[in-house]
């Protein structure tokens, strides 16, 4: 899979309450569950959206500006 876009969007601010490490540590319990909606790339330990494996997140930063704008974190 071509990576070539994976520049982040813009910096945004995360959801109240909700802190990039939260959200890590839940997807990962999630995909070690089987029940994870996005893409787990191991060689890199980052999450990727299934739809075109643009970055998502990893430990310490997130696209929060894509992960709601694709649903993810709709609160």
């Amino acid at each position: 899979m071509d990576h070539h876009n994976d520049k982040p969007a813009a910096p945004s601010e995360a959801p109240a309450n909700l802190r990039v490490k939260d959200l890590f540590d839940f997807e990962t319990w999630a995909w070690e569950k089987g029940v994870c909606e996005l893409e787990y790339d191991e060689s890199l330990d980052v999450f990727r959206f299934p739809e075109d494996g643009r970055f998502a997140f990893c430990r310490e930063f997130a696209d929060w500006r894509l992960l709601e704008e694709r649903g993810y974190v709709d609160f």
